[in-house]
């Protein structure tokens, strides 16, 4: 017997969303992977045990429905994050910042979609090195990012699908060519203000928000929609039939700094309210004008220290901040910016 190998399999999705939920779209961009293979598994299934049948243990069994829950785990770049990030938070709205000279580069604005409670979906093909097989109605779940000195920045992403798979034949689609995102690339602002609009393309920082980029040993960010599956009566492909996301977004934010003086214990005595803005500015967007990087910018509008604990790294005195993101009446929880040359996402 041989065995088999991952090493030459490949995992593709289709940017466009799925027209109706579970109808495969055509496949655009490949991303290279860490992580678990994807698969299908059975999710309802009963025996007949509690019936009375004569015999000492149950004789049948029975799969009454399947789901398919998945991860995606790589180096983060400004293309897996906006796709995954937009997967999530189901909003994100695209212009050009200069058509005339750099007509190549995209700016996608993402956020919550609050008005709408049904999630987009989309089509994975994966490759796992036996066979080539087609997901449909693709969700996401969450998504966590994460970095730490000396390292790069990581995506996890969880997603669910209608839990079947099909068989397919089509090619690996194209890897795009943009360059992970490193621990260099990191800033990591609080206070200022904001102002401008998503709409208006102008969302600024304002003031002289404090950098603390030199004491930032790691950060970790983590939305969740809260997704729910539902096997809708009267349908019996046991599949799931429609996904919404849940009552609430909900969100986990960490860091862990090396600890200059009080001001973060301060800042959760006083119950002060920061603008908090993580800039990841990756390589120039060679082409045009120079003027544009590849970059990733989460912007939280309104957080308030949750913890700020004394630890150590050693005999380094630190702080592990835990930030609760509050809603801001103007620009919600949380906006993030993703510079780069893909013309769109969910379109």
């Amino acid at each position: 017997m041989t065995t088999k190998r991952i090493s030459t399999g490949w995992r593709g999705f289709s940017i466009a969303k799925e027209a109706s939920y579970g109808i495969p779209a055509g496949i655009s961009t490949a991303f290279n992977f860490e992580g678990p293979i994807t698969d299908v598994q059975p999710n309802e299934v009963q025996t007949n045990e509690n019936e009375t049948t004569g015999l000492n243990e149950p004789s049948i069994q029975e799969i009454l429905n399947w789901k398919l829950d998945g991860m995606h785990q790589q180096r983060a770049m400004p293309h897996n994050l906006a796709f995954f990030l937009t997967l999530v938070m189901g909003k994100v709205t695209t212009d050009q910042p200069d058509d005339v000279n750099d007509p190549t580069v995209y700016r996608h604005f993402i956020e919550r979609d609050l008005a709408n409670i049904d999630l987009p979906s989309v089509t994975l093909l994966e490759y796992d090195g036996i066979a080539n097989k087609c997901f449909a109605g693709l969700f996401g779940k969450s998504v966590k990012i994460s970095g730490a000195r000396g390292d790069f920045v990581k995506l996890e992403a969880q997603f669910g699908g209608k839990g079947n798979e099909e068989a397919n034949a089509d090619p690996k689609p194209t890897v795009v060519g943009e360059s992970y995102l490193r621990y260099g690339d990191v800033n990591f602002n609080r206070g200022g203000s904001l102002s401008g609009t998503v709409a208006g393309g102008d969302i600024l920082v304002n003031g002289l928000p404090i950098s603390f980029k030199a004491d930032l040993l790691s950060f970790d960010w983590t939305m969740d929609n809260q997704a729910k599956t539902f096997y809708e009566m009267g349908d019996s492909s046991g599949y799931v039939t429609r996904v919404e996301r849940g009552d609430r977004f909900q969100q986990n934010l960490l860091a862990v700094l090396e600890m200059q003086d009080e001001s973060h214990k301060t800042g959760l005595v006083n119950g002060t309210e920061y603008v908090l803005h993580i800039p990841v500015t990756g390589a120039v967007i060679a082409g045009g004008s120079g003027s544009f990087n590849y970059s990733c910018d989460i912007i939280f509008p309104k957080v308030v220290y949750k913890e700020a604990k004394k630890d150590r790294d050693g005999e380094v005195v630190t702080v592990n901040a835990e930030f609760q993101v509050l809603e801001d009446t103007t620009y919600g929880s949380v906006i993030v910016k993703v510079i780069n040359e893909q013309t769109g996402y969910l379109i």
